[in-house]
C-alpha cells in the first residue's frame, strides 16, 4: 500500500515513538494516520488500524504496569486507568471501588450540611424538605441518572476497550481481503513459508499472515482483560493459521501459539474440558520446541531452548495436578505458616509457574522475536498470586 506523504510522515513518526516505547504518542500518530486515510479514501485501512490498535494495547499495558491497575473481567470491559482501583498484593487481584457521587451532588450536600450546622432548630423541617425535593427531582427527571451513567461510561472507555474495537475492525478487514484473494490459494502447499522471517509475495499468504497477527494480539488483549474463553477462541484461530503458514520443524511461532492457548484454556473454568485441553497444548508446545531445538544451529539459542523445555515440562506437570488437591495443599501451607512450621513452598525447588498476566503482557515489542523463555520465567516469581486466585475461584 502506497500512502500519501502526510500519512507516510505520521507513520515514520509513530514508528520512532513506538520503538522508544512512547506508546501513547505513537498511538496518536497512528490514529491520525487512520483518520487521514479515511478522509482521503472514504474507507479504513487494515494495516493502519493494526498499528493503531497495537500501540493502544501496548500503551494500556504500560500504564497498568506503572500504576498497578488490573483489568476487567471481559474483553469489552477492561478497567479505566483512572477509576480508583487498588491491587491486592497478596492475591494479585483488583478491588474496584464504588463510583463517587456526581460532582453536583457532593457540592449540594456540603452546602446543605453547612446550613444545618448554622440552624439546628430547623433540623426536622430541613430534612423533610430535602427528602421532598429529592423525590420530586427523581419523578420529574427519571432518565437523568441513566444519562449521567451513559456519559460516564463513555468517558471511562479505556485504551484496552478502544484497542479491542480497533483490532477487531482490522480483523474483519483482513478476513474480507483474504476472502477476496482466495483464488490465489488454489495451488499453494502447506506450509506456505519456509521460515518465520520469510516475506511472502502472494497476496493470499500476506493476508493470512496479517490475520494471524491480529488474532494473536486480540488473544493477548483478552488475556489481559481476563476474558479467557474469548482469548482461547482468538488464540486457537491464530494457531490454526500459523500451522498453515509456518514450518513446524523450525518455527518458534507454533510452540508460542500452543503455549498461549494453554494459558487461556487453563483459566477457562466454565469449560470442564478446558484443563485437559490446556495440558494437551502445553505438550504440543513441548513437542514443537523439541523439533526446533534439533534444527537450531546457534549454540546460545539452543541453550535457551533447552532451558525453556525444562520450564515447559515443569508447567506440564503442574497443569495435570488436580485443582482441588492444589487448594487443599495451599490451605495446609497457610496453616503450617501460622504455626511456624516449614511449608511445601519453603522446601520446593521448582515453584509453580501459573501466573498468566505477566507472561503475556510482557511480550517483546518486536514481532520478529518470540522468546518464550522470558514469559515463563516471569511466571515463576508469582506462585502465591496464582494459587490465591485458584482458591478464590
Amino acid at each position: 500500500m502506497v500512502y500519501s506523504e502526510e500519512i507516510g510522515k505520521l507513520l515514520s513518526e509513530g514508528s520512532k515513538l513506538y520503538a522508544s516505547k512512547n506508546y501513547e504518542e505513537a498511538a496518536e500518530k497512528y490514529g491520525q494516520a487512520c483518520e487521514n486515510f479515511n478522509e482521503q479514501n472514504g474507507h479504513d485501512d487494515a494495516d493502519l488500524l493494526f498499528l493503531y490498535g497495537k500501540a493502544l494495547f501496548q500503551g494500556a499495558v504500560s500504564k497498568s504496569e506503572v500504576f498497578g491497575i488490573g483489568k476487567g473481567n471481559g474483553a469489552e470491559g477492561a478497567s479505566n486507568e483512572e477509576d480508583g482501583t487498588e491491587q491486592n498484593n497478596e492475591a494479585n487481584e483488583t478491588i474496584y471501588e464504588d463510583a463517587p457521587l456526581a460532582e453536583g451532588d457532593e457540592v449540594e450536600g456540603e452546602e446543605e450540611g453547612d446550613e444545618d450546622d448554622e440552624q439546628p432548630e430547623q433540623d426536622q423541617t430541613f430534612y423533610k424538605d430535602a427528602e421532598s425535593t429529592i423525590a420530586h427531582e427523581e419523578e420529574d427527571t427519571p432518565q437523568s441518572s441513566e444519562e449521567r451513567e451513559g456519559e460516564q461510561e463513555e468517558e471511562e472507555q479505556s485504551d484496552f476497550e478502544i484497542a479491542w474495537e480497533i483490532l477487531d475492525l482490522a480483523r474483519a478487514l483482513f478476513e474480507k481481503k483474504r476472502q477476496e484473494v482466495s483464488e490465489l490459494a488454489q495451488d499453494l502447499k502447506e506450509p506456505y513459508l519456509k521460515t518465520d522471517s520469510e516475506e511472502p509475495s502472494n497476496e493470499y499468504i500476506v493476508a493470512t499472515k496479517k490475520l494471524s497477527e491480529v488474532y494473536d494480539l486480540l488473544g493477548e488483549l483478552s488475556l489481559e482483560a481476563e476474558n479467557f474463553p474469548q482469548a482461547a477462541t482468538d488464540l486457537e484461530n491464530c494457531l490454526n493459521l500459523r500451522l498453515k503458514l509456518y514450518n513446524s520443524e523450525n518455527s518458534s511461532l507454533i510452540p508460542e501459539s500452543h503455549y498461549k492457548l494453554s494459558l487461556a484454556l487453563e483459566f477457562s473454568v466454565e469449560d470442564p474440558e478446558s484443563r485437559k485441553k490446556a495440558s494437551d497444548h502445553i505438550k504440543l508446545a513441548i513437542e514443537a520446541l523439541v523439533r526446533t531445538k534439533e534444527t537450531e544451529t546457534d549454540p546460545k539459542r539452543a541453550e535457551e531452548k533447552e532451558n525453556l523445555l525444562k520450564d515447559l515440562k515443569g508447567r506440564a506437570q503442574e497443569i495435570e495436578k488436580d485443582p482441588a488437591e492444589e487448594i487443599k495443599s495451599e490451605q495446609l501451607n497457610i496453616i503450617k505458616g501460622l504455626l511456624g512450621q516449614p511449608t511445601d513452598e519453603d522446601t520446593s525447588s521448582s515453584p509453580v509457574i501459573n501466573n498468566l498476566t505477566s507472561s503475556v503482557k510482557k511480550k517483546s515489542d518486536t514481532p520478529a522475536v518470540h522468546d518464550l523463555t522470558s514469559q515463563i520465567r516471569k511466571r515463576k516469581s508469582t506462585d502465591k498470586s496464582d494459587s490465591s486466585k485458584k482458591q478464590k475461584k
